[in-house]
This record gives C-alpha cells, sequence and structure tokens, in this order.
C-alpha cells in the first residue's frame, strides 16, 4: 500500500520536499531504479535452479565439509593413530589434504582432453617448423641477395678496370701513332735536306 499511495499535496512533507526544476525527476528515476532492483532480487530468488547447479551446490558444501567420525574410512585412520590435520605414513612424509576429485561434466569421451592436447601440441610443433622454414627461406633469400650484390659489385669493378685499359690502350695508340708520324716527318725532312745538300756541292763544281 506504501508504494502504491499517492502523495498528498496538502501534506506538509510536500512543503519540505525540494522543490526546484529537474529534481522531482531525478528522484522518479531514483526510485524507478530501485524498483527494478527489487523485481531482479525478487526474481532471482523466486527462479528454480536447475538440477546442474542443484548438484554442484550439493558437491561443494560436501566437499568444503570435513569427514566426520560416522565416515567408516576415517574411524579406521582414526583408530590406526591418524588425528586430523596429520599427514599420512608412518613418518607423516605423506600428503595431508585429500586427493582432489576432477568431475566430467562434458559429453566427450575419455581420453578426449588428452587427443586435445596432444592436436595443441602438434599444431604448436607445425607452426614452430613453419616458422623455421621461413626463417631459414629469409636467410638462404638474404645470401643470394648478398652473393648477388657482390657479383654485381665486382663485375662493375671489372667494368671500370676495362675501360681503364681501353683508356690506357688508346692514349698509348696514339702516342705510337704521333711517333711514326714524327719519326716520318723527320726521315722526309732529312731526305729533301739531304737531296738540297747534295745538289748545291754539285752546282759549286760548276761554279
Amino acid at each position: 500500500m506504501g508504494d502504491e499511495e499517492e502523495e498528498d499535496y496538502m501534506s506538509d512533507l510536500f512543503i519540505k520536499e525540494d522543490v526546484r526544476p529537474g529534481v522531482p525527476m531525478v528522484r522518479r528515476v531514483r526510485e524507478a531504479l530501485q524498483k527494478e532492483e527489487k523485481q531482479k532480487e525478487a526474481n532471482e530468488k523466486n527462479r528454480q535452479k536447475s538440477v546442474k547447479e542443484e548438484e554442484r551446490e550439493r558437491r561443494d558444501l560436501v566437499l568444503s565439509s570435513a569427514l566426520g567420525d560416522e565416515n567408516k574410512g576415517f574411524a579406521l585412520l582414526q583408530k590406526m593413530g591418524y588425528k586430523s590435520g596429520q599427514a599420512l605414513g608412518k613418518s607423516g612424509e605423506g600428503i595431508v589434504e585429500p586427493i582432489p576429485l576432477n568431475i566430467k561434466t562434458g559429453r566427450s569421451g575419455l581420453g578426449h582432453e588428452e587427443f586435445k592436447k596432444r592436436k595443441a601440441e602438434e599444431k604448436l610443433e607445425n607452426y614452430r617448423k613453419k616458422i623455421h622454414m621461413k626463417k631459414q627461406a629469409n636467410e638462404q633469400a638474404a645470401d643470394q641477395f648478398r652473393i648477388r650484390f657482390k657479383n654485381k659489385q665486382e663485375e662493375r669493378k671489372m667494368e671500370g678496370d676495362l675501360r681503364k685499359s681501353q683508356r690506357a690502350c688508346q692514349q698509348l695508340d696514339i702516342q705510337k701513332m704521333l711517333r711514326i708520324c714524327l719519326q716520318t716527318a723527320l726521315e722526309t725532312v732529312l731526305q729533301i735536306m739531304t737531296k738540297a745538300f747534295l745538289k748545291k756541292g754539285a752546282l759549286d763544281k760548276y761554279v
């Protein structure tokens, strides 16, 4: 009745309320949110739990509680001198906590987890092999590039040496031709001068 009751605007409570612009809207929103939260809590409480949830809650409750004297195995251990919290074994070198219970909830068969683990390891190994092969291919490509670059440098050097040799040969040929031309010119000049001297000598005889 309290939530559904309409507000009495003639009462003193209405005068005491904050009537600033926008404040009533904020209050309504807050009340709506609170009402929604309460509804959610009620729905959660009234919701019927599934069989799996009930089984899990019962299992957790049993596993969290310690064994009592009504347990036959625990009673036999106590008769043999075992005390709660003590390690197993004659000299106390055994385990203290019981072996954990691993419950299989999936629909896969026995050994499926090992199969999945083996498949994952094989996939990882194949991936590692691919990475290794890719690395080797990159290294081979780098080696081939270095070899090609070195061969190209050697070819450029040989071409440069060949051009230098050709220029040197051309210069030698030019020098040789100049010497030959100079020698020929000197021989021609000597022949002309010799003939001129001979002619002068012959003329002197008749003078």
